[in-house]
């Protein structure tokens, strides 16, 4: 399956964006716990405008793989910029707690001194 998620992702990068979709879903279908597959459809989703999908997506990600930093600033953008600050804050403090990628604390902190 993986190299119909490398596909999604690839779809998804060039704005294919129901092309990609449909590459997540038809991975989800077989794969319900493929927390990579969410994570790319939460940023389709958002991409086509679909919010509400678009946070769920992200969370079922957060939920599959709670160790994985870059779901958990994505997720934590994605609620930020929806304005629901109090949501996001706690998502950037365990990219700070758990990433060991320095771009990935640089960006949830600047995150958080917005708070």
């Amino acid at each position: 399956m993986s190299d119909t998620l490398e596909t999604a992702h690839g779809h998804r990068l060039r704005g294919e964006y129901e092309e990609a979709e449909a590459a997540y879903r038809q991975i989800l279908a077989c794969e319900p716990n493929n927390a990579a597959a969410f994570w790319g459809l939460g940023h389709t989703l958002m991409n086509l405008g679909d919010f509400d999908n678009c946070e769920s997506s992200f969370l079922q990600a957060v939920e599959l793989d709670g160790e994985n930093p870059l779901y958990l600033l994505d997720l934590a953008k994605f609620l930020t910029m929806l304005g629901e600050y109090e949501r996001a804050k706690p998502f950037f403090e365990a990219v700070v707690e758990k990433a060991d990628n320095d771009r990935l604390i640089s960006e949830a902190k600047k995150q958080l001194s917005y708070f």
